[in-house]
């Protein structure tokens, strides 16, 4: 984790008003962007920042007023951005060993992602995490589809033939969009089952499904 800032992304904002102009740039550890038509420009559905108190309440004011802002990533490559209307922003502090002074964090979630996380949307999931295991749970979980946790590869495999999954724009995570109902994923098993690529348990009972902390998903794998 020595090297961990080299991951991070920086979000740009640049404020003009009749006198002056403000510009500042503040580290980026996470962000989700959907690429629209114009691939310069992004639908923001995750960001999180660190800065300073000035910083992250000019990010605040940003978000509030459905401003765009810079995006550039720990390749090089820069974008525009906006979370849209009626995102929200949800603040902390992070405290750093031998600082006397606390960061300030700040993370900002488009109203699409609010809303699948409350369950009042589910045709477009938005995922922060693309291994088939991870996806798979996902979309069980939120339509309430039964299944087993050893039918991942198939079905995800089966739901990248038909186009159903996308793959996002992510900072300190592999994030994707996967559309469709419910009914859409019941037939990939019921595919699945006629033709023999997915097999039901042998006997009755509950469904063990592997435990995967949050924590563990939002760390990034070292070499």
């Amino acid at each position: 984790m020595n090297n961990a800032h080299l991951r991070f992304g920086r979000l740009g904002y640049t404020k003009v008003l009749k006198k002056t102009t403000s510009h500042f740039k503040a580290p980026m550890d996470r962000f989700i962007g959907e690429p629209s038509e114009n691939q310069s420009l992004l639908h923001a559905h995750l960001i999180s920042v660190i800065g300073g108190d000035t910083q992250i309440a000019a990010v605040g004011a940003a978000i509030a007023n459905r401003e765009w802002f810079s995006v550039e990533f720990p390749d090089g490559s820069t974008v525009r951005a906006t979370l849209g209307a009626n995102a929200q922003s949800y603040r902390g502090s992070v405290t750093l060993e031998g600082s006397k002074h606390p960061l300030r964090h700040l993370v900002g979630v488009s109203e699409e992602l609010g809303q699948i996380g409350s369950g009042k949307m589910t045709e477009r999931v938005i995922l922060f995490d693309d291994s088939p295991e991870f996806v798979w749970k996902s979309l069980a979980q939120t339509h309430g589809i039964p299944g087993m946790s050893g039918w991942a590869g198939w079905v995800i495999g089966e739901l990248k033939r038909l186009k159903k999954i996308e793959p996002l724009r992510g900072i300190g995570c592999r994030p994707v969009l996967v559309k469709g109902p419910k009914g859409l994923f019941m037939n990939c098993i019921s595919r699945g089952l006629r033709s023999g690529k997915l097999q039901f348990p042998e006997s009755n009972g509950p469904v063990h499904w592997s435990r995967q902390s949050l924590s563990h998903l939002l760390t990034p794998e070292i070499s």
